[in-house]
């Protein structure tokens, strides 16, 4: 049983780390996250003029032998805050206070997209910015924009608070029907929702062929057997499961962190559903689900394990 002190001593250092936490609230977005956020006020249009002979080589050397025309880069993230009727949003934590943390790493991402964070048109920026990335990037190529769908809970029904942030599906096709020989549009369909299926259908009317998932923040579980109708439309479809494996650390997840075990893709794997594992589990470790002794074993290991 905890004493009085220990309560104490409990108190203090919550207070402590709060405190801490809140000056690191007022002092780094004032001076460091233009740095953390990748000197995003360079423009990108003055790309290659800025480049150094070695990093233009380097470059260069990246796209040897490589087909620019058939160039696909199928994970490009879309945001946005809600402006410009984008249906976008964010949860209320990242920009309050009372979240140090959070509100932190919001600033750090605002900077990173070349965001002003008391723009009434931050959607908009967002999309200028990217379309100026691609507008500089050396050579032909298409791009697939992600949508990132809300939290659901196991019945159907959604879960706000448990929402980080949410780019609905529109959004990215309004911003690749701008430019169609550029860019080509995702889905992200959580499969718990009641119009899972149909909202399947209507993407991949839209021209989507991928389906983005990010289980461990999105409360997915990509081994539940519920999941089997959704892999079965997506086979049907013909669509390619993008969804990331190993620790989340981007976006809020600990609650589910388990979910990024990248032997829970077995079950869409065994439907007949082609999977693509982002980022290859590089980070964490999970329980190995062969072992009867459940030992937590490095993600990346996992992940070998099931290739």
């Amino acid at each position: 049983m905890a004493t009085a002190g220990d309560r104490r001593g409990r108190r203090v250092a919550w207070c402590v780390s709060v405190a801490l936490a809140l000056g690191l609230a007022l002092i780094v977005p004032s001076c460091l996250v233009g740095t953390f956020g990748g000197a995003s006020s360079a423009r990108p249009q003055d790309l290659q003029r800025d480049l150094g002979p070695m990093a233009t080589k380097l470059v260069a050397d990246a796209f040897l032998g490589i087909d620019r025309r058939r160039l696909l880069d199928h994970h490009v993230h879309v945001a946005g805050v809600g402006h410009d009727h984008s249906g976008c949003a964010i949860n209320p934590e990242l920009t309050s206070w009372l979240h140090p943390i959070k509100y932190v790493r919001y600033a750090v991402y605002l900077s990173a997209s070349g965001v002003t964070a008391t723009d009434d048109h931050a959607d908009r920026q967002f999309v200028d910015r990217l379309e100026a990335l691609v507008g500089s990037h050396p050579g032909p190529g298409r791009f697939i924009l992600l949508p990132f769908d809300r939290n659901y809970r196991p019945d159907g029904s959604v879960d706000l608070e448990g929402t980080e942030l949410h780019v609905p599906d529109l959004w990215v096709q309004r911003i690749s029907a701008r430019q169609p020989g550029v860019f080509l549009p995702a889905m992200s369909v959580h499969p718990y929702r009641r119009d899972a299926l149909a909202a399947l259908e209507q993407g991949a009317r839209a021209g989507a062929r991928l389906v983005k998932w990010l289980p461990n923040a999105m409360g997915i579980d990509p081994a539940d057997p519920r999941c089997d109708p959704f892999y079965a439309k997506m086979r049907e479809l013909g669509l390619v499961l993008l969804s990331h494996a190993g620790e989340e650390r981007a976006v809020e997840s600990e609650a589910h962190q388990k979910f990024g075990n990248p032997l829970r893709l077995r079950r869409p794997l065994d439907k007949g559903v082609r999977v693509i594992i982002a980022h290859c589990a590089s980070l964490g470790d999970n329980v190995d689900l062969d072992d009867p002794q459940r030992p937590r074993v490095a993600n990346f290991d996992l992940f070998l394990r099931l290739m």
